[in-house]
């Protein structure tokens, strides 16, 4: 399963539920390896607060109650 795949499942299995109904429209950045979650309002808050913990990973990042996090006009 590719980190991608295995953030997705996380954030459905455990968050999403919770999340969509207190954060809808802020970003959660996931560290797919431990399954920490980290919030913010925008991808770079997110990324800083991410980073504090696990500095040396890579993250999966969802717009909470939507489908991608950025619109393509």
């Amino acid at each position: 399963m590719s980190l991608t795949e295995k953030a997705k499942k996380i954030y459905t299995e455990k968050y999403k539920k919770v999340f969509e109904k207190q954060y809808k429209g802020k970003i959660v950045a996931i560290e797919p390896e431990s399954g920490d979650c980290f919030i913010g309002d925008n991808t770079k808050e997110a990324y800083y607060k991410a980073i504090l913990k696990h500095p040396d990973k890579f993250f999966h990042f969802i717009k909470i109650g939507y489908k991608g996090v950025y619109k393509r006009r």
